[in-house]
């Protein structure tokens, strides 16, 4: 971590050793031969094997054996394992869960190892001699801390391979793994199977594999290490309970324990690998633990047999390397502990070990030491100098990340504070202090590790204290560092807390190492350029020189600009908008220091933006100043115009020799010469500067006088300029002014007059555009106003302009925006004011002004005006009417007439009027239209136009239109619209537009309703049956008669003169069904005598039918029969047309087929006279029907004939039986009936019996009701001849 050793950086965790995951030999042998076979669906046997070996040929009788590849890929599997991390960081470690019970996997460094390895043993010379030291011991001529070093990172280096557990992985032997040997059978095991042997092969391989593993056993223990061992399975001896039965005796012969030092594992998944992994760290962790703790005993019980450092003689001044001093072996001692228990993961006590080991090392880099007496420091610049002082810093490093780590945020900046005043203090003895880049360097590394180490933590869940609970009462002690200015120590004065002393996100301490950076740079420009003055081409003499020559090879800006960028994000993660801006000007800055302009000027427009929308004024001016040195070195003129001419607001603080070197500039860029170049080639820059979006360097208002106006009628309009009171210093002319409205018809364009007097420049200034004003017939603002004024503006000035506009249509009219435009041969720049956009809150409650211009020659004066705010918008309408619309019509409308409305317009303007009128109806049916004559048919729409013509003031003509409203009855919507000018001031030969008409509209609603009211009834009638005797096929003809018995009723409350009603018969084309009139009641038509109905009258009216049909056999349709057509008109209106009136009748059908008696009997008949009465049975069906019949008697008749009948009826075909009556009574009585009982499809029913009536007259005479229910029938009194 920034050039720092490693080792000393890393979190070290338990190393464990491994062996034995390897293919074995026996394996590699058959490997060849699985290339051969059906690969295995488990998902651990992916991959297959291949080598040099020979192929062995297969067996036959092994075709079910797993291929022996699944070894291999489980060892390749448990290498991907135990190699997944190897780099664990402080929070990877234990954390036990105290919510849910479930223990965490614990963190090991896995190193694998060969099958027969040793460890490092140091043998001595002769056996009564101790063993020689560490190659790593500053005792050992070998070692690179001879003589007084006190440590390396390559003894932490030495920790991490030696291991604290061993695990050896062993294949349980299997006559599978013979070449060439049949499969075995499997062994019983249990109590039925004591007398089946052991299998001696296998007894003796299980044998020489216990010994092996009780040897490693041994070893292990005697170096004090923990061992245990792990049987891999195949997959076909998880099922064998003699396997687990060898398992058990080789476990006891190599004694090892059942639950920590022997394990079993199988070829499996990859989750199932990871289970077993983690299963084996959590069982084998608390051995490591003690392996590590027995380690700790050793190096403390070593420190303990040290002498007190006060005890010790001083050493002599010599140049020579001395050994090591008591002080030295005891910060060696402590050190260790610290690794060791890191290790172990017991933080808080490595936290008091490395905090020990940094009170002694802090001691011996000091000048004189506090606990050694007459101790000197080591020597500056030095070997060992070097090295204790990177040890300290990492040291420190250490105790933060433990501190962090414990969640003691206020201890890991304690040690930040110290570890950073202690070395401020030191280094000014060192000679590098604050005024050296080293200093700078060293802590700008500080800050941005202790940055990282807080991010971590962070990440992992640590949270950063609120600075309230910093608060601290009067008199507690408050530490700081370099950059706060605090002393370190001594009461606080007031309720407060430093904060240096408060722990903060690592944004800031990014930004710290970030400030360091940028001071390291200048502090080396300063030696580098007192360096530079001397001889530079000589080689590097000394350290100072070797410093310069490598600090020449550092991109100081790309750090600074790192470090910035991180802590940019940082802040903007925390939500810190402030800091983020200060941060982005940093970054500026530092692009502007290393000549990267285009980025710098980036980064400032950027964060320009925000501090011009929030009004902080000071820090824009720098901003912006910054901007236009990028703009000039960058050549960008277009971006340096646009800052100068944001820089002449006077919302943005300057001094006044400032504002006008910056009016100057503006007028050097604008109206500087081009040297080089042909005249010709010189083009004019077009540059929009929209100043809603800066700090405008004037104010531009514009607004209506009144919020309405009329068609035709002078819209007055004010634009003002005002200027602040700092700027512009000296009068600034504007070429051209631009007046945008939404209708380009309107637009004025303004031109400077180039004049010189004084009066252009008072501090209020009104100048009248309403006059004088000419259009361009050319040039790029064709068809615009345009007037000649004084465009010149001046600091504490307000000019307004006031110009006039008549609008010729209807609509709203807005002022869109101003343009200021300045015009050189180099440049066009157009100063953009939007008028369309929202009103600022602070403008919309102030009053409105309207500045008026004295008529004695005065100075003008504002008045107020109603409302408040800006009004750039007005809305132009047209005057509203003075004509007077009123329609009459009677008080009742029905259908199908044309209804009269009487329309009088009044002329109430002054002038006399042309008007036209439109009547049109509002969502009319299909049979409704407006029309201007009763007899005009032809020209019927639902609009029309009507032409009043002139109508003189205080007059009032009146037309006639005719409304025809058909089909329902309801409401009827009629709107007339009158559209008026004035008759005299149209020209002749010009065509008006609707815009200039005056429209007045008026909604009448008319109800409507039906004039008549109809009520129809239906009266069926049989027919006579035709008499087919000569043939025997069915009879499909049918016929049937239909009275239509109709009631019409007048419902208008006005008597109708009704001229006559005819029955309109609707077309009826059917291939086998017809209709046919026979007769009606209203063959006379009533026209000679004109009728009058009253409001109720009612008119009967009857219709006799025929239905025939030539296959009653296929499906029966619905006949229309027509309408009644009604000719009417309102009485009195003789010169009407008549009106028509359509009622719609009733459709007829086929009565349901069924069977049927029909009694036919002659319409007169006397007492005496005997006649003839005939029964028919009618079978209109398709089925045979079987009847029984039998005769009722009746007093009023004498018979002969069949009384008692039985027979079939077949389909579509009828019987009859005739009857001879003598009649013996006069009257109404009843005939003798023929009672029918007919069964078909297995029901029987009754038939009923139906009169037949054959004279036409006498149905309509009835009306359609049967005077009596059949068979009765009227019989006359007896006829005397004389």
């Amino acid at each position: 971590m920034n050039t720092y050793p490693t080792e000393y950086l890393l979190h070290p965790v338990p190393v464990l050793a491994v062996y034995g995951i390897g293919t074995t030999t026996s394996e590699q042998s058959s490997t060849t031969t699985a290339t051969t076979s059906r690969p295995d669906n488990d998902a651990s046997t992916t991959t297959t094997t291949t080598t040099a070996t020979p192929p062995l040929p297969p067996s036959s009788g092994n075709n079910t054996r797993q291929p022996p590849s699944s070894r291999a890929a489980l060892g390749t599997m448990l290498q991907n394992v135990f190699n997944n991390k190897q780099q664990h960081s402080l929070y990877d470690t234990i954390r036990s869960s105290t919510t849910t019970g479930i223990p965490s996997t614990p963190a090991f460094k896995t190193i694998l190892v060969d099958k027969d390895y040793k460890l490092s043993e140091r043998t001595p010379i002769s056996p009564n001699l101790p063993p020689p030291h560490s190659n790593l011991s500053p005792l050992s001529t070998e070692s690179p801390l001879h003589p007084d070093g006190f440590m390396t990172p390559l003894w932490i280096k030495k920790q991490l391979e030696i291991p604290s557990v061993v695990v050896g992985f062993y294949d349980l032997w299997d006559w599978s793994q013979e070449p060439g040997s049949p499969p075995r059978p499997k062994r019983e095991t249990g109590p039925l199977s004591s007398h089946v042997m052991i299998d001696p092969t296998e007894r003796e391989k299980d044998t020489v594999l216990a010994q092996e593993i009780n040897e490693r056993r041994k070893y292990f223990q005697d170096k004090g290490i923990k061992f245990a061992a792990t049987i891999i399975l195949k997959r076909h001896q998880t099922d064998d309970h003699a396997v687990e039965e060898r398992l058990v005796w080789i476990r006891k012969q190599s004694g090892l324990d059942n639950k920590n030092s022997f394990f079993i594992i199988s070829p499996g998944t990859q989750h199932d690998i990871q289970e077993f992994v983690n299963n084996l760290y959590r069982n084998l962790h608390e051995s490591a633990i003690h392996y590590y703790n027995n380690r700790i005993k050793k190096v403390r019980k070593k420190r303990a047999k040290l002498p007190s450092p006060s005890m010790t003689p001083r050493s002599p001044d010599t140049n020579e390397p001395q050994p090591l001093s008591v002080q030295g072996w005891m910060l060696r001692y402590d050190f260790k502990t610290g690794v060791l228990q890191e290790i172990k993961q017991d933080i808080e006590g490595a936290t008091k070990s490395y905090e020990s080991a940094y009170t002694l090392v802090a001691d011996m880099l000091a000048p004189k030491s506090s606990i050694t007496p007459g101790q000197i420091g080591l020597p500056l610049h030095s070997k060992r100098w070097e090295e204790a002082k990177a040890l300290m810093d990492c040291i420190s490093i250490k105790i933060c990340s433990f501190y962090l780590y414990m969640n003691d945020t206020s201890g890991a900046l304690a040690q930040l504070n110290g570890h950073l005043h202690m070395i401020q203090t030191y280094a000014t003895v060192w000679g590098t202090g604050e005024q050296t880049f080293e200093y700078w360097a060293w802590l700008s590394k500080q800050y941005r590790i202790f940055g990282d180490i807080i991010d971590a933590a962070t990440q992992h869940g640590i949270k950063i204290p609120s600075p309230a609970s910093y608060m601290n009462t009067p008199g507690s002690p408050t530490q700081s560092h370099p950059l706060m200015g605090g002393s370190g120590s001594g009461p606080s004065p007031a309720i407060g807390c430093n904060p240096g002393s408060i722990l903060q996100h690592p944004g800031f301490y990014y930004h710290l190492a970030a400030m360091c950076c940028a001071e390291r740079r200048r502090r080396f420009l300063e030696a580098d350029n007192a360096a530079t003055q001397t001889d530079s081409t000589k080689e590097p003499a000394t350290i100072w020189e070797t410093l310069l020559v490598n600090e020449r090879q550092i991109d100081h800006s790309a750090l600074t600009i790192e470090l910035l960028t991180k802590s940019y994000e940082q802040f903007k993660k925390y939500r810190n908008g402030r800091m983020t801006l200060y941060l982005a000007a940093e970054i500026a800055g530092t692009y502007y220091e290393t000549s990267k302009f285009e980025m710098a000027l980036k980064f400032f427009e950027r964060i320009g933006k925000t501090y011009r929308k929030e009004n902080w004024n000071m820090i824009l001016t720098s901003i912006l100043r910054w901007s236009l040195r990028c703009a000039k070195e960058l050549g960008s003129w277009e971006r340096a115009l646009e800052c100068l001419i944001e820089l002449m607001s006077s919302d943005l603080p300057m001094s006044e020799q400032k504002r006008h070197d910056i009016q100057n500039e503006l007028m050097d860029v604008l109206y500087k010469k081009i040297d080089d170049g042909d005249q010709k080639e010189q083009q004019t820059t077009s540059l929009v500067i929209h100043m809603d979006q800066i700090n405008p360097m004037l104010n531009c208002d514009a607004q209506f006088q009144t919020r309405a106006n009329f068609v035709d009628a002078p819209v007055r309009f004010q634009v003002v300029l005002k200027t602040g009171k700092a700027s512009p210093p000296t009068p600034f002319r504007f070429n051209q002014m631009r007046i945008l409205f939404n209708d380009p018809r309107y637009n004025i364009v303004l031109r400077d007059s180039n004049k010189e007097d004084e009066s252009g420049l008072k501090n209020l200034t009104y100048v009248d555009c309403r006059q004088d004003l000419q259009t361009l017939d050319e040039g790029e603002y064709t068809g615009w106003s345009t007037k000649e004024v004084d465009l010149r503006v001046v600091k504490n000035q307000t000019k307004v302009f006031e110009g006039c506009i008549v609008p010729k249509e209807c609509g709203e009219l807005k002022i869109i925006g101003i343009c200021l435009d300045i015009q050189s041969s180099q440049w066009h720049v157009s100063l953009n004011y939007d008028m369309d956009r929202p009103v600022e809150v602070e403008k919309h409650l102030i009053r409105r002004k309207w500045l008026e211009e004295s008529k004695d020659g005065g100075s003008p004066k504002f008045t107020f005006l109603e409302s408040s705010g800006e009004l750039n918008m007005i809305k132009i309408s047209q005057r509203p009417p003075r004509v007077k619309l009123i329609a009459e019509y009677a008080t009742q409308a029905l259908l199908d007439e044309h209804f009269e409305l009487n329309i009088t317009i009044q002329n109430q303007e002054q002038d006399a009027i042309d008007v036209n009128l439109q009547a049109e109806l509002k969502d009319p049916s299909e049979k409704d239209y407006i029309t201007l004559s009763r007899n005009d048919t032809n020209n019927i729409q639902e609009t029309t136009k009507i032409e009043f013509g002139r109508i003189e003031s205080g007059q009032s003509i009146t037309k006639p239109v005719y409304i025809h409203a058909g089909d329902l009855p309801g409401v009827r919507v009629v709107s007339l619209t009158a559209s008026y000018h004035s008759a005299d001031n149209k020209n002749e030969g010009q065509q008006e537009t609707m815009s200039h008409f005056i429209e007045k509209r008026e909604v009448f609603r008319i109800p409507f309703r039906s004039p008549f009211e109809s009520n129809f009834k239906l009266y069926p009638h049989c027919d006579k049956l035709s008499n087919n005797t000569t043939t025997t096929a069915p009879n499909l003809k049918k016929t049937e008669k239909w009275l239509i018995n109709g009631s019409i009723r007048c419902c208008s409350t006005n008597d109708l003169e009704v001229e006559k009603i005819e029955l309109k018969q609707e077309t009826f084309d059917h291939p086998y069904t017809s209709l046919t009139l026979i007769s009606t009641s209203d063959e006379e038509p009533i026209t000679n005598n004109k009728q009058v109905w009253t409001s109720g009258y009612v008119c009967d009216t009857n219709y006799l039918f025929r239905m025939a049909t030539n296959d009653i056999t296929e499906l029966q349709p619905t006949i229309p029969v027509g309408s009644i057509i009604i000719y009417w008109r309102r009485s009195g209106q003789e010169s009407s047309p008549y009106s028509q009136t359509a009622v719609p009748m009733p459709t007829l059908e086929f009565r349901q087929q069924s069977l049927s008696v029909v009694a036919d009997a002659p319409n007169d008949i006397h007492v005496g006279e005997p006649f003839r009465l005939t029964y028919t049975i009618y079978n209109p069906t398709v089925h045979l029907a079987e009847y029984t019949a039998s005769v009722e008697l009746s007093d009023a008749f004498v018979y002969s004939g069949l009384k008692i009948l039985k027979g079939r009826v077949l389909p579509l075909s009828h019987t009859s039986y005739d009857y001879t009556c003598y009649p013996l009574l006069a009257g109404k009585v009843r005939l003798p009936k023929l009672k029918v009982i007919a069964k078909q499809q297995g029901t029987e029913k009754e038939v009923p019996v139906e009169m037949l009536v054959s004279d036409d007259k006498k149905l309509l005479k009835q009306g359609g009701a049967e005077q009596w229910p059949p068979p009765f029938t009227f019989v006359n009194a007896r006829r005397y001849y004389n």
